[in-house]
């Protein structure tokens, strides 16, 4: 089968694909359109597609939506709240960020160009996941980031991660963008969700208590602390 669908991106409409044939999709790529593979599972055919969907009534408009950003290389939006807008790092974020603003070592990525590129690709592209862009919705000004990286060690789940640039600190986005972050995790992927702290990190270690986090152990001065109470 092979179905054609037009959807609406940044005010331009585009084809999508959706096919369970290897030459259509070889040929949509050929021609620059995004695609989905139609895979019930049971063919171990390998069909050459970013996305695929058991039946095509699984693409819906939000879903082909962010298949056309993936194609085009436009962030995604991960989700809104009442005053922000948390959506994937585009490249040119990285001229944005206020000078001395990292969260950590290796937060330096989000400020180089070429790594952010490669972090957008590999990291957004693989996982579908990862540390977004926090932005002002009036303004559309970045204020931070937020979001999630992949277990470290012995730990299983993910990762919180968040930081507040300094001029935006003291109105709550760290909350609201944390609480949202952990909603859409809780419905996309449902794992179980850590955070590491430094234990004279006050603020932080405030933060994880109101969003729910509780300590489980201890490692010199790093607090790990899980959501929920939930057993890793």
């Amino acid at each position: 089968m092979r179905e054609e669908r037009k959807v609406t991106v940044n005010g331009e409409s585009h084809t999508v694909v959706i096919s369970d044939e290897r030459e259509a999709l070889l040929a949509a790529s050929a021609a620059g359109r995004a695609s989905v593979a139609v895979w019930d599972g049971k063919n171990g055919e390998f069909l050459p597609a970013a996305f695929a969907v058991e039946s095509p009534e699984d693409a819906d408009e939000e879903f082909l939506q962010r298949v056309v950003r993936r194609k085009l290389g436009l962030p995604w939006e991960i989700c809104r709240t009442g005053r922000l807008i948390i959506r994937e790092f585009a490249e040119s974020d990285a001229d944005s960020i206020p000078p001395g603003e990292t969260g950590g070592p290796g937060d330096g990525i989000f400020r180089d160009r070429e790594k952010l590129r490669a972090y957008i690709g590999q990291q957004y592209g693989f996982c579908q996941y990862g540390i977004w862009a926090v932005t002002d919705k009036e303004s559309g000004r970045l204020v931070g980031m937020a979001g999630f990286g992949p277990p470290a060690g012995d730990m299983d789940g993910l990762e919180l991660g968040y930081h507040i640039f300094a001029p935006w600190r003291r109105r709550g986005y760290g909350l609201e963008s944390c609480r949202a972050v952990l909603e859409w995790e809780r419905r996309e992927i449902g794992l179980p969700v850590w955070a590491r702290i430094h234990r004279d990190n006050t603020p932080s270690l405030r933060l994880a208590g109101r969003l729910g986090f509780q300590v489980f152990r201890e490692e010199k001065e790093i607090l790990y602390l899980i959501q929920n109470k939930k057993e890793i």
